[in-house]
């Protein structure tokens, strides 16, 4: 079998030109339309990296090979492609962006028809068809047809800026700035402030530079700058997406960055008392504290590709939200969605009439046992969290601004330290076993970032 399988975070993915080439693009279309069979309809779309496209434009030819019709959004962010599955009747939607691992690599996602990702299993199963050739190619005359949904941004501002309350919003006229980390939310998100009235300071809303490395997630680095942008302006709130819009993180009205965990309690705490959410098994213990207080039922899961909507439509939950930045309003979309967490978060805050920093003064707190740690001079924290997720990738989260390693059954939390070049490991309501944990990764950190310097 070829080296295209299955990466850390549980998708389809490679090294452009070397696993992922528009050969093996194109039978990996093959292998989806045979699954989905003849005359069904499948959505694509991309971000702005350009191997992105060669590879979206391979694996549309691959589906039409089998039958199948491809309604094409060029560049549009995940949340679209997503909302769109159901909007259009489609049998399954696919994703190409850069992966959040390697800068030349690319994942891609796929969807099916409830807009929700392939589970462990089918991506197996498609992979096996992959491995073994089994397509099932058409007759030339039922060959697939190409086409172009121009107004898919239209459609998906409108949806989104009628889910919330729109009217709220645009009395308050907040001010933010966001960071569209050269995705294709630069296409959208000035049509929704135009909706919702929002005085905007937006990043890094071009295509990425010629020549340089982008970035799936953005970076701590400039989580920071944005920090310093939002006080400056004297925002009401900072946000900055992932490259595909699937992942969101905030800052609040001090520039400090509000942790994934923070986040999830914030959004948990506003909930309607006994309603379900879905979370994942590594975020904060703070969201049953919250939980036991407001009466709601908290299901947890892994974390996979689709864990979320999964259990949030078996439940009939209200929320899903990751320590990862993963968000999701299932009455809109059963996937992640960035763009409707931003929206749903200047709501929040106008019917609050208070600022993001006291809301998040205002969450209840749990014991936290604290340890730090230096890194060389050298490294940037950026890279030093990236460097460890790769030696703990099989039991780890990285959850943008920090990351988080499951040693011997104990969550620890490994994030930088503000101005300093120091790590803070940290657990939650830690017992004896969960300190010896915590000290003896510490231990092995301290080891793997002296033999990185030397």
């Amino acid at each position: 079998m070829m080296s295209v399988n299955l990466l850390g975070d549980g998708r389809i993915g490679g090294g452009v030109n070397r696993e992922l080439t528009p050969e093996v693009s194109s039978e990996l279309g093959s292998a989806l339309g045979t699954m989905l069979g003849e005359r069904v309809l499948v959505v694509a779309a991309r971000d702005y990296y350009p191997p992105s496209r060669m590879l979206k434009r391979a694996f549309s030819a691959g589906l039409m090979s089998t039958g199948v019709t491809v309604v094409d959004f060029h560049a549009a962010t995940f949340p679209e492609l997503a909302f769109a599955v159901k909007k259009f009747g489609a049998k399954a939607g696919v994703h190409f962006a850069v992966s959040p691992f390697h800068s030349d690599h690319v994942n891609i996602r796929l969807l099916d028809y409830l807009g929700i990702e392939f589970s462990q299993d089918r991506l197996n199963q498609l992979l096996r068809l992959f491995d073994n050739k089994h397509f099932v190619r058409t007759l030339p005359e039922r060959i697939g047809w190409v086409t172009y949904a121009e107004y898919i941004h239209e459609i998906y501002v409108a949806s989104v800026t009628s889910y919330v309350d729109s009217e709220v919003i645009a009395h308050q006229r907040p001010r933010i700035a966001v960071d569209v980390n050269f995705g294709p939310a630069a296409e959208v998100l000035p049509d929704i402030f135009s909706e919702l009235s929002v005085d905007s300071i937006t990043l890094n809303a071009h295509k990425p530079p010629a020549r340089h490395g982008i970035k799936h997630l953005p970076s701590y680095e400039s989580l920071i700058s944005l920090g310093e942008l939002v006080k400056a302006a004297g925002a009401e709130f900072g946000a900055a997406l992932s490259i595909d819009a699937g992942r969101i993180i905030f800052i609040d009205d001090r520039g400090r960055i509000i942790d994934t965990d923070k986040l999830a309690a914030l959004l948990v705490s506003s909930l309607s008392r006994g309603s379900t959410i879905v979370t994942t098994i590594t975020t904060s213990k703070l969201i049953d504290k919250i939980a036991q207080s407001l009466k709601l039922k908290v299901v947890r899961v892994r974390g996979l590709p689709g864990d979320l909507s999964r259990q949030i439509r078996k439940n009939r939950g209200v929320l899903g939200i990751s320590d990862k930045g993963e968000i999701i309003y299932p009455t809109f979309s059963l996937s992640p969605d960035g763009l409707l967490s931003l929206s749903k978060m200047l709501e929040q805050v106008a019917k609050e009439e208070r600022a993001i920093s006291s809301l998040l003064n205002s969450l209840p707190e749990i014991p936290i046992h604290r340890e730090e740690i230096s890194y060389p001079e050298m490294y940037t924290a950026s890279y030093v969290l990236n460097y460890l997720y790769s030696q703990f990738i099989e039991n780890s989260v990285h959850a943008i601004n920090s990351i988080k390693i499951i040693h011997k059954n104990t969550i620890i939390k490994v994030e930088p330290m503000r101005d300093t070049k120091k790590l803070r490991l940290s657990v939650e309501s830690p017992s004896r076993k969960d300190v010896e944990a915590l000290r003896e990764l510490r231990d092995m950190i301290r080891e793997l970032l002296s033999r990185k310097k030397k």
